[in-house]
């Protein structure tokens, strides 16, 4: 099977999963509209994404601080962008080479998953200490994840290795400026926000891919050259 690099190998699952996979990994670009919607519904004061944590949006009671009317969007979401992480991994899978290393991104993409539904499931207004079990597994899987694709990536597929490093880079730098108590809804964005964005992108890719791959093996094409022998 010849490939060149930095386009995305034909891969031998079947096309209708691979497409599949890649629409389910765009769709994450849909979060961000999610939590818009959600903070401009806000009461008694605005949302503000550099003072307010992201899990703020899906309080489910009001306090003098949070009152999120349409915490039921946000909440929904975090499980639809859970139950998509982990689809988009198992399409996903065949575009890395089999054994361990497969298997180690379909785990931590589960982990991942289950934890960002989980996080939607267990608002932080219902037990600060459950919410945060609920999160840390994502959290700290979430770098770790960009960090081995960049690595095994490389030699086939540079720009999504690259891509990879890049998005790994912001959510380690995005970590550290949130350990040292930097404006939390500006860092925690910059933890949370590489994975989904990484994800998008390499969904829409997949899926450009996909579409690419069947035009190429529809029955009824004709080639160009043949075009030249017809009857005039």
């Amino acid at each position: 099977m010849r490939t060149h690099r930095d386009q995305w190998p034909v891969s031998p699952a079947l096309p209708g999963r691979r497409l599949a996979a890649g629409v389910a990994w765009s769709l994450v670009c849909t979060y961000l509209i999610a939590e818009i919607v959600t903070a401009t519904a806000w009461r008694q004061m605005p949302y503000s994404f550099r003072h307010d944590t992201i899990s703020d949006l899906g309080v489910t009671s009001c306090t003098l601080h949070a009152c999120s009317p349409l915490h039921l969007i946000m909440n929904a979401t975090f499980v639809a962008l859970g139950l998509v992480t982990i689809a988009g991994a198992i399409g996903f899978r065949d575009y890395i080479p089999h054994g361990p290393r497969q298997w180690s991104i379909v785990g931590l993409a589960v982990v991942i998953g289950t934890s960002t539904a989980a996080t939607g499931i267990f608002p932080s207004n219902d037990g600060i200490v459950v919410h945060a079990l609920a999160v840390l597994p994502a959290l700290v899987s979430r770098h770790i994840v960009l960090i081995l694709l960049a690595v095994w990536l490389w030699k086939q597929r540079r720009l999504a290795a690259v891509w990879s490093a890049c998005c790994a880079s912001v959510g380690i730098a995005g970590t550290v400026l949130m350990v040292v108590g930097l404006e939390i809804g500006v860092t925690e964005r910059l933890v949370f926000y590489p994975l989904p964005t990484w994800m998008a992108v390499i969904g829409a890719a997949i899926v450009i891919a996909s579409l690419r791959d069947a035009a190429r093996r529809r029955p009824d094409r004709v080639p160009m050259n043949s075009l030249r022998t017809l009857p005039t």
